[in-house]
C-alpha cells in the first residue's frame, strides 16, 4: 500500500495522450478534448504510437516526438501494445499513466493475461504508477486536470468520486451537474492492476481539497489492505459506499452471502452504504450540503396533519427519534398560527398556512434550544406558493447551524420549489420517506463512526484467559493429527476462556432418557446416538413430556430406518430445549471469509435462521452492537433483555480473544447455545483447527488489534513511566506535547517552528492504523491522576516492509535526559521484530543532538537529497541498536 508517485497522478505539470493512429474508440480525441475544455494549465501533447515494421514484420511500438518529459500519460491503445508504450514512457521519465478502455473483445483470455503481466513488469523499475487498464481516466477540476472521457463538464467541489463502474460515473456527474454540486476528484479505476481503490483511498484521506468521498466497488483482492486505507480515510471525513447490487457468494460459509460480509466491513471501517441509484443522488446531494448534525432527534413540520403524520411514522418504524418541543415553544407556534389545536411533533401547521407563518414557524422551532434537526415537508397550496416558501425557509435556515431538511411533495407545481432550495444550498427531496432515509444515514454514519474508533486490545482487560490450558488442547489435537476437536476437548478449550460445554450422557433407553429429561427440566431436545457416540438422527425439539419423548423416539428411529440400515443406535441424548433464563437459544460462530478473514456469526438456533456478521477484534463496545443488530433478545422483557445482552456480548468478546490467541482455531460453531444469567452454556460445539500461520498476535484479522502487549513499564530518571502504543484517546495529551515544544524544538520536529497544530492533522496522529504504522508514547501519571506525554516516537512503513520512516520528539524541559534514546530503541526493537529492512529519517543538519544519539546506535549520516538536511539510516537486519 502506498502513494508513492501518486502525485503524477493527481497533480501532473503535463499531460501526454498517447494513441495508435488507427485506434477505434477515439477515446484519445475525446480526452484531448476534455482536457482543453477542462483549463489544463500544463503542456497538453498528442502522441502516436506507431507500430515497427522491418521487412514488413511488427517489432514493437515507436513513440512519436515529445516536446517535454510528460508526468502523467494516457494510453489510448490495444493492450498488448501497452507494455513497450509503458517502457518507453519510463525511460523518459514519466511516473503515472492512464491505461484507457481496450478492445478485450478481440484477445483471448490468455493474451490479456499476459498483456497484464506485460504492463507490471514494465512499470515496476521506475516505479510508475499505473491506473487502469480500462480506466475512464481522472479529474482534479480545482487543477484543470480532465484527463477522462466523462460526458459532462464537471464544476470544482469538495466530494471526490472513485468508481469502478463508468455507468454509474456518468450517471452521478451527470445529476450533480444538474444540481450545481461539484467534485474534488472523479476517478474510474478500471481493472486497478497497480493503483486500486486502497491506494486512491490513502491519496484522498491526505487532501485538503476533499472534504468526503463516494465510492462505487464490487470487490476488493485484500481485505486487510482495503480496510487499513478505508479506516484511516474514515477517521477524517465521511465516506459513503455505494452498494448498487448483491456480490456472488464468496463467504466461505454456507449461511453468509458475500453482501452482508462487505457489509461488516464497511461497518467496521466507519463507512455509510446506500443500495440504490436514488439513494446515490442523494447521498452526493446530502455530502455537499449538510452540516454536522446536532442529535439524533428529528422535528417535523408540514402543512397538514396527514403529511406529518406520515413522515413521523415514517421516522419512528426505521428506529429513528422524533425532538421534543418545550411548552414555551409550543405557546408561541400556538400564537403564531392562530390555533387551538395542542401542538405537538410532527407539527401540522394549518391548511391555509401563509409564507410568512411558514419562516416564522420554523424560527420559533429553530430557536428551541432542544430542536436537533428539523423536516419540513410542505404540498401545494392556494395560500403559499411552493417557491416562496423555499425562499422563506431558505432564509430562515441560513441562519441557523442545525440541519433543515426540506420536502417536497406533488409533482410539475413543487419542482421549483425544488430547484429553490437546491440553488440555495438545502437539502431538498421528493418525499417524507427519502428525506428520512437520508437523515437516517447520516445516523448511521455517525454511529459507525463511533465503532471505527473502537480499538479491542489483543488481550483482553476484563479477564484472562488460560492461555496455558487452552494451548494444551490445541498441541494435543495437532500431536494426534486431528482437524477438529473431540467434544471433551472443546469443552476444555471453552472453560479456559470462561464458557461451559454442556455434559449430556448418553442415556441407554427411552426410560433412562424420561429419567434424564425429569431432571435437566422440560421442554428438552431429543436425539439418537449411535455406537461410536456421535449424534445420528434429530434432534427432536421442544418435548414438553414423557409421552411426547416416547413418541419422538419412535419417529426418529423410523426415520433413520429409512436413511440408513447400517447404523446402529446405543442410545438417547437428552438436552435443554432452551435456558432456564427464558432466552432464546442462540448460535455463536466462527467463518473464515477469503478477503476478510475470521468473522464473527450471531443469529438464532438451531442453525439456518438469519445471522449478523463482524469482524474480530471485538470489546464490549462492538459486542453489544452485533447483539443489538442481530435482534436475537429482542422478544424478552426490559430487565432481562439489558442482562442477558451483557452476558452474550461478554461470550462474544471471550470468542473473540480466542481467536486472537488461537491461530489454529479456523472454525467454531456453538449450535445452540444458551443464555444463563451467571453465563453462556454450549449445548453442542464443532470446533475445527488447522496450521498456525504464525504471524504474530491477530495478523489473520482484517483489523489488527490494540497491540497490549507492546505496553511495558520504563523507569527513567527515577520516575515510572508507561511506555504503549498511541490510541485515539491520545489527541489532547499529544497535542499538549506538540503545542509546549520550544520554537527551535518544534523547527527541528517539522521543520517548521508550528504552533496549535489543526485538529485535523491531530487527529491524523492520534488515530493510526498499526498494521502499516506504530507509534509509542512515554506516560507519566501526575500525583491527581492527570496524565502527560513526555515523549513520542513513530514509524511508518513502507509495503513489503523494506523501509520505514520514523520520527522522535520529546518534551522541551527534559531533552538530553536519555528519553529519546529509550523510546528509539523500543521501536527500533519493534521494527525489527515486524520484519522491517531499514529504518530511515531526515534531519535538519543543525539538528545535532539528533545526529548524534543516531550515531550512538547505530545508524549511518549522509547529507540529504535537500539542502540542509542529513539522512539518517540504519540496517535492522544488523544487530545495530540491539
Amino acid at each position: 500500500m502506498t502513494v508513492r508517485n501518486l502525485e503524477y497522478l493527481f497533480r501532473p505539470a503535463s499531460v501526454a495522450v498517447v494513441a495508435e493512429p488507427d485506434e477505434a474508440s477515439r477515446y484519445a480525441d475525446v480526452v484531448l478534448a476534455n482536457l482543453a475544455a477542462g483549463g489544463f494549465s500544463g503542456p497538453v501533447m498528442s502522441v502516436v504510437a506507431r507500430q515497427r515494421r522491418l521487412f514488413l514484420l511488427s517489432t514493437g511500438v515507436r513513440l512519436g516526438k515529445l516536446e517535454v518529459v510528460p508526468d502523467l500519460a494516457v494510453i489510448c491503445a490495444s493492450l498488448d501494445k501497452v507494455p513497450s508504450i509503458i517502457e518507453q514512457l519510463g525511460s523518459l521519465g514519466t511516473r503515472a499513466v492512464v491505461v484507457g478502455p481496450w478492445l478485450w473483445h478481440r484477445m483471448r483470455g490468455g493474451e490479456i493475461a499476459a498483456a497484464r503481466r506485460g504492463i507490471l513488469s514494465a512499470a515496476r523499475p521506475f516505479l510508475m504508477r499505473v491506473l487502469g487498464p480500462g480506466s475512464g481516466g481522472i479529474v482534479v477540476p480545482a487543477h484543470g486536470l480532465n484527463a477522462s472521457a466523462a460526458p459532462v463538464a464537471i464544476a470544482a467541489g469538495k466530494i471526490a468520486l472513485v468508481t469502478h463502474s463508468t455507468a454509474v460515473t456518468a450517471a452521478v456527474l451527470d445529476r450533480a451537474c444538474s444540481k450545481d454540486i461539484g467534485f474534488s476528484t472523479v476517478l474510474h479505476l478500471g481493472a486497478g492492476l497497480d493503483v486500486d481503490l486502497a491506494d486512491v483511498l490513502d491519496w484522498l484521506a491526505g487532501d485538503d481539497a476533499t472534504k468526503s468521498i463516494l465510492v462505487q466497488f464490487d470487490t476488493v483482492p485484500a481485505g486487510r489492505k482495503f480496510m487499513s486505507a478505508a479506516r484511516a480515510a474514515a477517521r477524517h471525513k465521511p465516506v459513503v459506499a455505494i452498494r448498487v447490487r448483491p456480490l456472488a457468494d464468496g463467504s466461505g460459509a454456507a449461511s453468509l452471502s458475500a453482501d452482508e460480509v462487505y457489509a461488516a466491513a464497511l461497518r467496521r471501517a466507519g463507512w455509510v452504504s446506500v443500495d440504490t441509484l436514488g439513494g446515490v443522488f442523494e447521498a452526493v446531494e446530502g455530502m455537499a450540503r449538510m452540516r454536522p448534525l446536532r442529535g439524533e432527534r428529528l422535528t417535523i413540520l408540514a402543512n397538514g396533519h396527514g403529511l406529518g403524520r406520515i413522515a413521523g411514522e415514517t421516522l419512528q418504524r426505521a428506529g429513528g427519534k422524533l425532538g421534543k418541543l418545550s411548552q414555551e415553544t409550543t405557546k408561541r407556534l400556538e400564537g403564531l398560527l392562530q390555533t387551538r389545536s395542542s401542538l405537538a411533533n410532527p407539527i401540522a401547521l394549518p391548511a391555509d398556512v401563509t409564507v410568512r407563518q411558514w419562516a416564522a414557524a420554523l424560527a420559533c422551532v429553530l430557536a428551541d434550544s432542544g430542536t436537533q434537526n428539523v423536516l419540513t415537508v410542505c404540498s401545494p397550496s392556494p395560500f403559499a406558493a411552493g417557491p416562496l416558501v423555499a425562499e422563506a425557509i431558505c432564509d430562515v435556515s441560513r441562519e441557523s447551524e442545525r440541519n433543515v431538511f426540506t420536502c417536497w411533495v406533488g409533482g410539475s407545481s413543487m419542482l421549483e420549489a425544488q430547484r429553490v432550495a437546491a440553488g440555495k444550498g438545502v437539502i431538498s427531496h421528493e418525499s417524507p420517506e427519502r428525506a428520512i432515509a437520508v437523515f437516517l444515514g447520516v445516523l448511521s454514519y455517525l454511529h459507525n463512526r463511533r465503532l471505527l474508533l473502537q480499538l479491542p486490545p489483543s488481550r483482553a482487560d476484563d479477564f484472562t484467559p488460560d492461555l496455558t490450558a487452552a494451548r494444551s488442547v490445541i498441541a494435543e489435537a495437532v500431536a494426534a493429527r486431528a482437524d477438529s476437536l473431540s467434544a471433551a476437548q472443546a469443552g476444555r478449550l471453552l472453560a479456559a476462556y470462561g464458557m461451559a460445554l454442556a455434559a449430556h450422557p448418553v442415556s441407554a433407553s427411552i426410560d433412562a432418557a424420561i429419567i434424564a429429561a425429569d431432571a435437566v427440566g422440560y421442554p428438552v431436545d431429543l436425539s439418537l446416538v449411535t455406537a461410536s457416540g456421535r449424534d445420528c438422527a434429530g434432534p427432536a425439539r421442544g418435548l414438553r413430556s414423557p409421552a411426547d419423548i416416547r413418541l419422538a423416539a419412535r419417529g426418529l428411529r423410523s426415520t433413520l430406518r429409512t436413511q440408513s440400515t447400517n447404523v446402529r443406535v446405543s442410545g438417547y441424548r437428552v438436552r435443554p430445549s432452551a435456558a432456564r433464563s427464558g432466552a432464546p437459544p442462540l448460535r455463536f460462530g466462527v467463518a473464515s471469509d477469503a478477503v476478510f478473514g475470521p468473522l464473527i456469526v450471531l443469529g438464532p438456533a438451531p442453525g439456518g435462521g438469519r445471522v449478523v456478521v463482524a469482524l474480530p477484534p471485538l470489546n464490549l463496545v462492538l459486542a453489544r452492537d452485533l447483539v443489538a443488530r442481530s435482534g436475537v433478545l429482542s422478544a424478552l422483557a426490559e430487565d432481562a433483555r439489558g442482562e442477558l445482552q451483557t452476558v452474550a456480548s461478554e461470550a462474544l468478546v471471550r470468542l473473540s480473544q480466542l481467536l486472537t490467541d488461537l491461530d489454529e482455531v479456523v472454525a467454531v460453531e456453538l449450535d445452540p447455545l444458551h443464555l444463563e444469567m451467571t453465563g453462556v452454556v454450549a449445548i453442542d460445539a464443532h470446533i475445527a483447527i488447522g496450521p498456525p500461520e504464525s504471524r504474530g498476535v491477530g495478523h489473520r484479522f482484517a483489523i489488527r488489534p490494540y497491540p497490549k502487549e507492546l505496553e511495558q513499564q520504563l523507569e527513567w530518571q527515577g520516575r515510572h513511566l508507561l511506555l504503549r502504543p498511541i490510541r485515539p484517546d491520545d489527541e489532547t495529551l499529544l497535542g499538549e506535547l506538540l503545542n509546549s515544544l520550544a520554537p527551535e524544538d518544534s523547527r527541528m520536529r517539522f521543520f517548521d517552528s508550528i504552533r496549535n497544530l489543526p485538529r485535523v492533522r491531530l487527529a491524523r496522529f492520534a488515530q493510526i492504523d498499526y498494521d502499516r504504522e506504530m507509534a509509542l508514547v512515554a506516560i507519566e501519571k501526575g500525583a491527581d491522576g492527570g496524565e502527560r506525554v513526555l515523549g513520542e516516537v513513530r514509524a511508518v512503513s513502507e509495503p513489503g516492509n523494506a523501509v520505514a520512516d520514523f520520527a522522535i520528539v520529546v518534551a522541551s524541559d527534559i531533552k538530553g535526559m536519555g528519553l529519546g534514546a529509550a523510546l528509539l530503541l523500543s521501536l527500533i526493537r519493534y521494527c525489527r521484530n515486524e520484519g522491517i529492512g531499514e529504518l530511515r529519517a531526515e534531519t535538519l543538519d543543525g539538528n545535532l543532538r539528533m545526529q548524534g544519539l543516531a550515531r550512538k546506535l547505530g545508524f549511518v549520516l549522509r547529507s540529504g537529497s535537500d539542502r540542509g538536511t542529513i539522512d539518517l539510516r540504519l540496517a535492522l537486519g544488523s544487530s545495530a541498536g540491539a
